[in-house]
Formats: structure tokens, sequence, C-alpha cells
């Protein structure tokens, strides 16, 4: 996780001071957020020994986060955003869902804080466009799970709709008409040639949502040329796809640039079961990934570098509502590559105890092929969930 520029709040406080209308001072500021509870029982099935001890097979964990979200308008035409985050963990956990990471010596302390400033922007808001400066929630294309087009965060494929850190930037939003718009984002890194940038062009072509995007990246070098569309004719359908062009780094005296593909296609569906019966499924390919399973580097997806490590992924999911307050799902998520079969079964029960109450428990279960990408290192996971909304 990286700190916000320091440059970029210099900034958004001046934009906010300069800008005609009220001090923000005289604003009213609405304050809002949440408080969740996560706890984690991990059971390792590869602990082996003859005299192996419970708590060498099974390791506990859980961690609390309060997220207070600041919100002010001086004016009509500017609104000031803040978001901060308060992390307690304890036991084996060390970070949350792995996009933040713990402070501390994880070996020597069973508990770590962390206070995070997770959003600092300001909107402004002109006659033909609006512009958001700061460190703020970035996000290009429509897939569910995978985000092929999205390289502003890190891919989790076991909570997809998890809140993503917020990243430094420029982002101005051209509406172009009732169904169009244009949007250019620029990401500031250490300097110029190492910043990410996306210019994303959306309209509707026969009832279908269409976009063209082209991202940069300088930190890898790599250009990426994307198409998304959504739709619905009976289903709800979308796809997701980037053309990568990648600037080789072990090159030696001459530029070679790799081609590769992502393509995502995803459904949807509500079958009329009394409350309903949602369903939604998404296929993934990456030319990126390896063939063999045997040449899987594990080391980059624990380092983020990659969130899959093979070519071809399936994820389905079931969701279904007893009464407005119980409902349950069941999710898969399998590496359908030649060699692999390893997969995730997810089963998950929510409650809403009130309005803003939530608790939740389920489990995530490595199955298949033992050498497989889910498998190898999988461990099974009971976990809980209580969040309180304010």
């Amino acid at each position: 996780m990286k700190p916000i520029n320091k440059r970029f709040l210099l900034l958004i406080i001046s934009l906010v001071l300069l800008y005609p209308g009220n001090s923000p001072l005289k604003a009213a500021i609405e304050i809002f957020g949440y408080f969740e509870n996560r706890f984690f029982l991990l059971d390792d099935p590869y602990a082996a020994g003859e005299n192996l001890a419970l708590a060498d097979r099974y390791k506990l964990g859980d961690y609390n986060r309060l997220r207070l979200n600041f919100q002010a308008s001086p004016s009509e035409k500017v609104s000031v955003n803040m978001a901060v985050d308060f992390f307690s963990f304890h036991g084996i956990i060390q970070s949350p869902l792995g996009t933040y990471k713990g402070t501390g010596d994880t070996s020597t302390s069973q508990t770590n804080v962390l206070l995070n400033l997770d959003r600092a922007y300001v909107d402004l808001y002109f006659k033909k466009c609006d512009v958001s400066i700061g460190k703020q929630r970035l996000a290009v294309g429509v897939s569910y799970i995978w985000a092929p087009l999205d390289i502003f965060n890190r891919v989790n494929i076991f909570e997809p709709k998890e809140e993503k850190p917020g990243a430094n930037a420029i982002k101005i939003y051209i509406p172009l008409g009732s169904s169009s718009s244009l949007t250019g984002i620029f990401s500031p890194e250490n300097d110029f040639r190492t910043s990410r940038s996306a210019v994303r062009a959306k309209t509707q072509l026969w009832k279908i949502d269409t976009a063209l995007t082209f991202i940069h990246s300088g930190t890898t070098r790599t250009s990426i040329y994307g198409l998304d569309l959504r739709g619905e004719n009976f289903i709800g359908w979308w796809l997701e796809a980037g053309y990568f062009v990648a600037l080789d780094p072990d090159a030696v005296g001459y530029n070679v640039y790799n081609r590769d593909i992502k393509l995502v296609l995803g459904f949807d569906y509500t079958f009329s079961v009394k409350n309903g019966l949602y369903w939604l499924t998404e296929f993934y390919y990456d030319s990126t990934g390896e063939k063999n399973p045997g040449r899987y580097n594990y080391s980059l997806v624990l380092s983020g570098e990659r969130f899959t490590l093979g070519r071809i992924y399936f994820f389905s999911m079931l969701r279904y509502h007893f009464n407005g307050f119980l409902s349950a799902a069941f999710s898969y998520i399998g590496n359908l590559g030649k060699g692999d079969g390893s997969f995730i079964l997810n089963p998950f029960i929510q409650y809403e105890i009130s309005q803003n109450i939530t608790a939740s428990t389920g489990l995530y279960i490595p199955c298949g092929h033992k050498e497989g990408e889910f498998r190898k290192n999988g461990t099974n996971v009971f976990f809980t969930r209580l969040k309180v909304n304010f």
C-alpha cells in the first residue's frame, strides 16, 4: 500500500481554499462509515507429525476495521471527500484480504495496528466536465471478478466486491449526450515515465453499453487496448477483453514486445423461484498464464504481480434469499487448465440483524488435484463477519 502523495494532498487543499464560494470550514461535514470484525479459523491439511498439536494444524486470527468517511460541500461546484481506516490485527491475520499490509514484525508480535488514509480527494463540477483530484477509487472495465483492464487495483478472487484501496490520480469525466462519455485518468508515480494513465470512451450501440479503452502503465512499460460490452438479452451478459503489448524486460540490445490477450465472458440471470434465485458465471482466459502447473511461480501471487497463474478459469455463484433477512450463496472457482483441475468451494450464509447490522459466515474449501493452483498450498478456511453501518 502506497502512502498518499503529499504534493497531491497539498494541491487538493489549495484548490478547495482558492475555489470561489464558501470556505470549507463553513461547510457542514457529513460523517458515515462502518465497523466490522472478521474472524478466521485456518485448517492446514498438510500439517503432519506423530505428536502434532492442534495449534500446529489450526490457526486463529481476526481483525477489526473502523472506516470513517468525511464529506463536505463548500459550494455546489465543489465537494471534499476523505476516508480513514483504523485496523487492528490479531493472530495469524496481518492484512485484510491481501490489499493492505500491517506494520511491525509479525514474527514477534501477534497484534498489529494500522491507520490508513484511504481517500483524500476533491470533486470539481464544471459546466462541461467533472474533475476529481487526489487519492480516490479508480475502476476500469465491467467484469465481476477478474477485471483484466483494471491496472489500478489488485484483484481479489475470493471477495471481488470488497472495497479497493484508493490511488493518487487526476480523473476527468466528460459527458457526451445522454448515453456517451469520455473519461481520462492520470495516476502519477515517481516520475512521468513510470506513471499510469487511461482514456475510456463509452457509448450505447443497439442497447449495448460499449466502451473502448486505452491504458498505459509506465512501471511495466505496457500498453493495453481494451473493449468491453454489456447487454441484456433474456439474460444479462458482458464481455471484457484486452490486448496487451509489453516491452520484454529480458531483451538485450533492442526492443522486443510481448503481445498477449486477456478475455472475460460473463452471464447472470434471476430465476423466478419464490424470492428469486440469482445465478452469475464468468469465464476467464489469460494467454500470459502457464500451461504447465509445474511452472507456476506462487511468489508472483503473494507479491501482487499476478492474481492467477494458469490460463483458463471458471467462476459460478448461486444466491438465494429465503426472506428479507436471510440469504445463502454457493460459489465455485476453478482452474480449467490441462493438468491442473483444482478448485475452491465457498458456501456462505448472511443474516441481516437489522437495517444496518449484518452477520455472515462461510467456508473456503480447496479441492481437486493436489498439485493444482488452488490445492497445492490450499488451506481450509472458516470465517465469520459482523458489519455495522452508521
